[in-house]
């Protein structure tokens, strides 16, 4: 296959019919997560993820994706490896309802050994300037909702890697905890969730006062980022345990609560920030798109030196 070089596109924005649009753009990439996926020859998720990275944090401030465009460099192109990359990509951009435009893809063997890439991606939203959303409408008595992981998502693999290559070795074993993977390698490469189907029609219908995409920094300083300066919360999820295998990986490599929490979204992708009155019209919505939905904590106004504490997170606090 020869190298396809650069690539470029028109995208007539009238057409989308917005009355006042705005457009917000993302560029992200999956980090050495990359890196078990070209070990183990396994390409059929992480370019899922590398869209997902990029859509979930247009959809933070209520953008919806409309185009796509990604970055390949690698050693030598090779065309099955290629094919798939693309094949994962372009259900990542199904999945979030946007267009692969294009992009660019480059052989550099002086830079990247055999077999080894790197992809990057780039995707542009719209939303209309009254859907807009920022954190101006959180307000004390908000409730924080969190919506659930598909698994480690993106984040945080460099520790993974690091304890799994110290505990474990070789991870084409049968998974050690629950899943629905038989091997371990193919269970830390379930792709990052996608978020934008299940959000779009509830900021439709001005229903969400704020957002954030759990990556890197974790829950606490991602939830961090939905609140305003003057405001805080504790979080208190009764109801919820965080999904086993955190838990097998912050036994087996000895990693601190506070750690856990900064690293890892411990089973939580995506959190919303919502007015008390709408509580019951989400959660139901959420129910009926078979989506746990869970209740993290009361917003409160006030300063504190720690925006977000946690009091019951199990096992983490």
């Amino acid at each position: 296959m020869k190298n396809p070089g650069g690539f470029s596109a028109l995208f007539d924005i009238k057409k989308l019919n917005f009355k006042d649009p705005i457009l917000l753009s993302s560029t992200d990439g999956v980090g050495t997560k990359l890196l078990l996926a070209v070990e183990y020859a396994f390409y059929k998720n992480i370019g899922i993820d590398l869209v997902a990275m990029c859509v979930n944090d247009l959809l933070v401030n209520g953008g919806k994706p409309i185009f796509f465009l990604d970055y390949i460099s690698t050693s030598k192109l090779l065309n099955n490896q290629f094919l798939e990359l693309i094949k994962s990509i372009h259900k990542g951009c199904k999945e979030s309802q946007c267009s692969l435009i294009g992009g660019e893809t480059a052989e550099m063997p002086g830079v990247y050994k055999k077999n080894d890439f790197d992809m990057a991606g780039f995707a542009v939203g719209v939303v209309e300037r009254k859907n807009l959303v920022t954190k101006i409408n959180v307000s004390d008595d908000s409730l924080i909702l969190g919506l659930e992981s598909s698994g480690f998502h993106s984040n945080g693999f460099s520790l993974i890697r690091n304890v799994l290559k110290k505990k474990v070795g070789n991870l084409n074993i049968k998974t050690p905890y629950k899943s629905k993977q038989k091997k371990l390698f193919e269970d830390l490469l379930i792709p990052t969730k996608i978020y934008t189907r299940l959000i779009l029609p509830l900021i439709k219908k001005k229903l969400i006062d704020s957002m954030a995409h759990i990556t890197g920094g974790g829950l606490s300083e991602n939830i961090e980022r939905a609140l305003p300066d003057d405001f805080h919360v504790k979080i208190d999820a009764k109801n919820f345990f965080s999904p086993e295998k955190f838990v097998w990986l912050a036994e087996i490599g000895k990693i601190s609560s506070n750690e856990m929490l900064k690293t890892f979204n411990c089973g939580i992708g995506f959190i919303i920030v919502i007015k008390k009155k709408n509580y019951k019209k989400i959660t139901k919505y959420f129910k009926l798109h078979n989506t746990k939905c869970i209740e993290l904590g009361i917003v409160r106004k006030g300063k504190r030196k720690n925006k977000v504490e946690f009091k019951n997170f199990r096992p983490w606090a």
